[in-house]
């Protein structure tokens, strides 16, 4: 059912006047359908396509559900150039150490027309940058990645589906860009990109002849328990000599690839709902992720960090879990490194922001998601004049809970004792919008499918007191809310 459409010719006109960029869509009721639906129907043809979903506080389902098709152009960062794919044509763009430059260039034409109901997102740039990426920031910190493999990757969508999870609408948006040709034409062709995607949705979805089931397997653990504990143990011998107070060290978990990575997506959305829900396939990999964790937000000039520090298991009993929670909130080490991590917070922040301006809003609150409960606080600032979204980023990348503190040093030693390069985890995903606004969570809670393979990441700060067999645990919990997705979806093939 049509609800309605947008703009009239004459506001499109007027718009396009003052904008580069200019949404063009119709609302149709959507009660019959969700974002994981629509997402099985299109994923097969769109090999850029990604869904951006919400579970506030990891239990209540946010408003907004963001689907991108129909690429205009995809931006991969490499050790010396960024690659700039739109259409047949390919460009190299040397960054000469700075990408992050090239990447503000390319932002830099486009001036989103506002359009009245449409939520904070209406398109930009939208992708992963992997952990490696700090190597451009502080080079002291080696990119140990192959130099075949991105260090960044990222969609500049022509189409949005936007999903109001309240109102139970969608809204297909297609982007007319004022470069690509006249008032009239633009249009016209932006009308037609939405009503084809809207017949495409309301289409039967052609039948599929069946596949051969592959037995879907558990990750595995790359190394023995004692490889970890052997890292967790030279750790603290560098804190006991002075080099740092906290490192983040994490190890892998690889299986074979599912054959149905959307159908892994939507296991994992029931099993562990967090408030970054992610499905992004990019060239290079697709990544399935559930992150609880902001890592940098930027929402008209207003700054937001969020760190999350400080771990206990969801109680069986309403009861139980009050006594977890108080546990938390007592426990002097987990509060002792959540207030180190709310400190490099506040200086990261402070790089960028008006003077006086950085202010810990909230501190130590209990968040409880699935299957554990966190302590969280919320650190915000006000950008100074000459800063944009991009500086902020450099500012704050990589999180403090995934690297450790002092920083720097942290990073050092992760490179000296993890065996493999880190790639997507504790990086971030997603998005610098057109307007200027950005929003990015923390790469973590993320299953990495490459090259038919599905990686699983996990790891933990480790401080003074630290003891190896409960850090080891802890990898081992935090992989779990993937496994467990994995166990649901044999279920549902009938494997298990």
């Amino acid at each position: 059912m049509l609800l309605n459409t947008f703009p009239a010719q004459d506001a499109f006109r007027e718009q396009l006047a003052s904008a580069t960029v200019v949404p063009v869509g119709a609302t149709i009721l959507a009660d019959t359908e969700t974002p994981v639906s629509v997402l099985e129907r299109l994923a097969h043809d769109h090999p850029d396509i990604f869904l951006l979903e919400s579970a506030e506080g990891g239990e209540q389902w946010g408003r907004y559900s963001f689907m991108g098709v129909a690429a205009r152009a995809t931006v991969a960062i490499y050790r010396d150039d960024v690659v700039v794919r739109q259409g047949i044509m390919e460009r190299r763009l040397p960054h000469n150490g700075e990408p992050l430059n090239v990447l503000r260039d390319l932002m830099r034409p486009y001036k989103l027309a506002p359009q009245p109901g449409l939520p904070r997102f209406c398109g930009g740039l939208v992708g992963y940058f992997t952990y490696e990426m700090i190597h451009f920031f502080e080079p002291r910190v080696p990119n140990r990645l192959p130099p075949e493999q991105p260090l960044a990757e990222f969609v500049i969508p022509e189409t949005l589906l936007i999903f109001d999870n309240i109102a139970h609408t969608l809204t297909v948006v297609a982007l007319a860009f004022r470069e690509d040709g006249t008032e009239p034409d633009l249009l016209a062709a932006a009308e037609a990109r939405v009503r084809e995607l809207l017949a495409r949705l309301h289409a039967p979805i052609p039948a599929q002849a069946p596949r051969a089931r592959r037995r879907i397997e558990r990750p595995q653990f790359v190394h023995e328990p004692g490889y970890y504990k052997g890292m967790v143990a030279r750790i603290k011998e560098y804190i006991r000599e002075g080099d740092i107070i906290q490192c983040v060290v994490s190890q892998s978990f690889v299986g074979p690839a599912p054959d149905d990575l959307v159908r892994l997506y939507r296991a994992q959305r029931y099993v562990n709902p967090s408030p970054y829900l992610f499905f992004m396939k990019a060239r290079n990999c697709t990544l399935i992720g559930s992150s609880p964790e902001t890592m940098i937000r930027l929402d008209n000039r207003t700054a937001c960090l969020r760190p999350i520090a400080g771990t206990r298991p969801r109680g069986a009993t309403e009861q139980e879990d009050r006594a977890n929670a108080d546990a938390l909130l007592q426990d002097e080490k987990e509060r002792a490194e959540h207030l180190m991590l709310v400190d490099l917070g506040r200086n990261e922040l402070g790089h960028v922001a008006l003077p006086g301006t950085v202010q810990v809003t909230d501190l130590m609150m209990v968040e409880r998601y699935s299957h554990v409960m966190h302590l969280v606080s919320n650190i915000t600032a006000d950008l100074e004049p000459h800063c944009d979204a991009f500086d902020l980023f450099k500012s704050a990348f990589p999180a403090g809970t995934l690297s450790g503190a002092p920083k720097i040093r942290a990073m050092e030693i992760i490179a000296e004792l993890e065996e493999t390069p880190r790639g997507p985890y504790g990086g971030a995903v997603g998005y610098f919008s057109f307007d200027g606004n950005m929003d990015f969570c923390i790469c973590i809670r993320t299953a990495v499918a490459e090259h038919g393979r599905l990686t699983i990441r996990a790891g933990g700060g480790i401080v003074a007191d630290s003891e190896p067999e409960y850090e080891y645990r802890e990898t081992v919990n935090k992989a779990a809310a993937l496994s467990r997705s994995i166990e649901l979806l044999q279920r549902v093939q009938g494997e298990v």
